[in-house]
């Protein structure tokens, strides 16, 4: 069990406050506060009373305009807004939106700070292969390099929504891997790149292609976009890339992203949120508890919920198609990482072998 943080009580008494102002709050919440029956601002006090607030579909988020989910200050600032909208995975694609400090926070804070955790390379030249245009990912991607030291990515664009719609295993889905693949195989080739990041598809097509030399040359992999196996990931570290130092998150638009905090071979996929903005719980399927969401209980499995606590935005309880479990952050960690991160994240009829990095 954790207990309260008195940091996170106070961010969360802060944005509640914010956000459910009958005269200045956000649209959504005062709609939904009729239904909740008490007010949030004096009835949510800490991290255990967000057991009482209803759980949120990404539906709810994907059918509102955004204004719907800024307070009165925030619609007053759009100018300083970072807009993004998710994959559409699960249906009907959401839009979000971040202040430049939030973002920071969301998606580029984290990184940092586990890659210095883990001896993740800075200043190294990185390759990106990814969706840009209104996905949140290739403004991380730029970000976070530069962060550690590094100009922009060099990169390659792909449409992750046209990729869906491909048959697995189809000509079509191959030649248009290939075609990704070839773009980037091109920019190695001329390119002293020493860091990627991708999804494990790309990486391991690359890895295929690549000339020893090549992949003896990075010194880093940073994973997202999709679930990665954990025996793909050691195959990757130790027979692809094996001077590198291998990272992987999980996350998505909607709310930033949490990361691994070790890099050994055999490690157990675990994903960390950092600082007091984004929370991870889960939704227990069975017994006494169903239904009830749980943010402090390590050992809890279940379906997964997600908190975002910040002025822009606030989602309280949004249900995730993923399983896993709760788990301490380990000794040593940072102490930004010290909220209870999860454990093999996995879509429910997927393989127990697979765990997440749904980043973005």
């Amino acid at each position: 069990m954790v207990e309260s943080v008195p940091d996170i009580d106070a961010r969360l008494r802060k944005v509640l406050a914010i956000h459910f102002d009958p005269g200045c709050g956000t649209p959504y919440w005062l709609d939904r506060v009729k239904e909740i029956g008490f007010d949030p601002r004096v009835d949510v006090d800490c991290l255990a009373d967000l057991a009482r607030m209803p759980t949120m579909e990404p539906s709810d988020i994907a059918s509102r305009v955004i204004d719907h989910f800024l307070p009165r200050s925030m619609r007053r600032r759009k100018r300083e807004l970072i807009v993004a909208q998710t994959g559409g995975t699960l249906g009907r694609p959401a839009w979000t939106a971040y202040s430049n400090h939030e973002f920071r926070e969301a998606f580029v804070d984290p990184f940092v700070a586990a890659g210095r955790h883990v001896a993740f390379p800075t200043g190294g030249t990185w390759l990106y292969v990814g969706p840009s245009g209104p996905h949140i990912i290739g403004r991380a991607a730029e970000a976070i390099a530069r962060a550690t030291g590094s100009a922009n990515p060099f990169s390659v664009d792909f449409d992750p929504r046209w990729a869906k719609k491909l048959a697995a295993g189809s000509f079509a889905s191959k030649r248009y891997l290939q075609h990704v693949v070839d773009q980037a195989l091109a920019i190695v080739a001329c390119q002293a790149i020493t860091i990627l990041f991708s999804t494990p598809v790309v990486v391991r097509a690359l890895a295929d292609s690549m000339h020893r030399e090549q992949r003896d040359r990075i010194r880093g992999v940073h994973y997202g976009g999709m679930a990665i196996a954990a025996n793909e990931l050691r195959a990757l570290q130790t027979e692809a890339f094996p001077n590198a130092v291998h990272l992987s998150g999980y996350g998505n638009t909607l709310f930033g992203c949490g990361l691994e905090l070790s890099g050994a071979v055999d490690r157990e996929l675990v994903y960390y949120p950092h600082g007091d903005r984004i929370l991870y719980g889960i939704v227990a399927e069975e017994g006494e508890e169903t239904g009830r969401p749980c943010y402090d209980r390590a050992g809890a499995e279940g379906r997964l919920v997600f908190s975002r606590l910040d002025e822009t935005v606030l989602l309280i309880n949004v249900c995730e198609r993923d399983t896993g479990r709760l788990c301490e952050p380990p000794s040593g960690a940072p102490t930004a990482f010290r909220l209870l991160g999860v454990e093999a994240p996995r879509p429910r009829a997927a393989l127990h072998n697979v765990a997440g990095a749904a980043l973005y």
